[in-house]
């Protein structure tokens, strides 16, 4: 039982690091369309582009710690308490299901405010905030997808160790 936590937490750490990574190519591409391109609408991206990085940078990088630092005590708590530990974790992953169901509806709601600025405003400022809107929804989206995924199959061994 105590790989399929190991490797839980190894799935976690990557999608982590994925999750900055992303924000970094966010950042960096609001940078290169501010500095090498000519159009006033790629240059109004650099704002959003950067806060859509920035959010998934920190994301990423407090799930990489987060998750390192609790990979580090996982084969000694699992050898102190078997049983304890197992509905611990149980409970834990029971805990974040509700997060799923509320990424569906924040990445909905971007791309309803998106296709609102994109068609109703004038203002490429405004243009350029629905399109980071589009960007982060469809990274939520994403990102919750393999999470989610990844969940379901560590609840499912959770509960088929528990109650073999």
């Amino acid at each position: 039982m105590i790989e399929n936590t190991i490797e839980w937490y190894n799935g976690e750490i990557f999608e982590a690091r994925l999750i900055a990574a992303f924000g970094v190519l966010a950042i960096a591409s609001g940078l290169l369309l501010y500095f090498f391109t000519d159009a006033p609408s790629s240059k109004a991206l650099l704002i959003p582009l950067a806060v859509v990085g920035v959010v998934f940078a920190v994301i990423g990088w407090s799930m990489d710690w987060s998750n390192n630092r609790n990979l580090a005590n996982v084969e000694t708590v699992y050898a102190e308490d078997r049983t304890g530990f197992l509905e611990s974790e149980r409970q834990r992953v029971e805990k974040f299901q509700y997060l799923y169901t509320m990424s569906i509806g924040i990445s909905l709601a971007c791309f309803l405010s998106a296709v609102g600025l994109l068609y109703f405003a004038t203002n490429i400022h405004l243009q350029a905030l629905g399109i980071a809107l589009i960007v982060f929804g469809s990274a939520f989206a994403v990102i919750d997808y393999f999470s989610k995924e990844r969940s379901v199959s560590y609840y499912q061994s959770l509960n088929s160790f528990h109650n073999p």
